[in-house]
């Protein structure tokens, strides 16, 4: 029904492009000798166009999920799928005045990998969001990003650095406190939605809704474990899993530029991440808090010189006690 929005163009058959992917990957990996956290191969990835998408034409409607969480919170229902799970803590996420989501994981290509962390936090109306990726490999150069946003005003102060021989720390405290207010430039919120699709405080990196999750594309069971935890696993691929990352493949585009801060947004679809697939299991408590979402993220990405298949291997983990929050912020300066 809604298949107008999801406009694949196939640059080899599928059957076909699958088994030619990886004996590529291969061979670039052995006959160049390059290396980067992120790489692409323009000529065989399905393309997506999700310039023409916008993040409201494949969201669910808004009240009906806030009907699934009223179901949810007063008890009318005693099972959901994992779909609508994820959507009903989502919605109560957004309820809160304060939380603190830590992404930590691994990024890896051909053989080569670097680490990736970045924090989520609102806290008495201030949202920040910190990106750091250290790295020693001159074709994967490191990275950082600060910002910060006053809920509800119209600007937003971002702070990037790109090639940083200073972010090499292990611990967060290490490289979160090398960015802040000092050199930040301010953007309006048009600017940053031309950027990345999306509102600033957007919490959770994907989109899961009918539409990214149709066609039985996903395969879920969902169960309560011993600690009466709710547990459950999406799969999307290549076009849906195109659709679910819709800004987060802004985001990754933007924050691969290797030595500048980029100055216009990404120009077509060839400048996105290319998804073969992501993975999410999830872990949600009995209030419907999410405790923690996994992902195993499979895509290529638009790179000069050659390209190669990336893997990310990422974990979300959610704080809610204020003295976790607080803590945090007196470490990076904030408070």
């Amino acid at each position: 029904m809604h298949e107008q929005f999801f406009i694949v163009h196939l640059r080899f058959d599928l059957k076909f492009k699958k088994f030619f992917i990886y004996g590529l990957v291969v061979l670039l990996a052995v006959t160049s000798g390059l290396v980067i956290g992120d790489l692409y191969i323009d000529t065989i990835i399905p393309i997506v166009d999700t310039f023409s998408t916008q993040e409201s034409e494949i969201r669910d409607d808004e009240d009906e999920i806030e009907a699934l969480y009223n179901q949810a919170i007063s008890g009318q229902k005693t099972s959901f799928s994992a779909v609508e799970l994820y959507q009903i803590a989502e919605y109560k996420l957004k309820q809160r005045d304060s939380y603190m989501k830590v992404l930590s994981g691994d990024v890896v290509s051909t053989g080569f990998g670097q680490s990736l962390r970045s924090n989520k936090v609102l806290y008495n109306d201030q949202f920040y969001f910190l990106k750091m990726s250290p790295s020693n490999i001159s074709l994967a150069p490191s990275m950082a990003v600060w910002i910060n946003y006053e809920v509800g005003s119209d600007t937003v102060l971002i702070n990037e650095s790109r090639n940083r021989s200073d972010i090499t720390g292990s611990s967060p405290e290490d490289y979160d406190i090398l960015l802040g207010r000092e050199g930040a430039t301010e953007w309006t919120l048009d600017k940053y939605k031309s950027f990345f699709k999306t509102n600033v405080d957007t919490p959770l990196t994907y989109i899961i809704s009918e539409y990214t999750t149709a066609e039985g594309n996903y395969s879920t069971n969902v169960t309560l474990d011993e600690n009466e935890q709710y547990v459950f696993e999406i799969t999307m691929t290549y076009k849906y899993a195109s659709f679910a990352a819709l800004y987060y493949s802004f985001e990754i585009a933007h924050f691969l530029e290797a030595n500048n801060v980029p100055t216009t947004p990404p120009q077509s679809s060839s400048d996105l991440p290319q998804w073969e697939s992501v993975t999410i299991k999830g872990v949600i408590d009995k209030d419907f808090n999410l405790l923690t979402l996994s992902y195993v993220e499979n895509y290529s990405v638009n790179i000069p010189i050659n390209g190669a298949r990336v893997t990310n291997t990422l974990t979300d983990t959610f704080y809610y006690d204020e003295e976790t929050i607080t803590n945090y912020l007196e470490s990076i300066g904030e408070l």
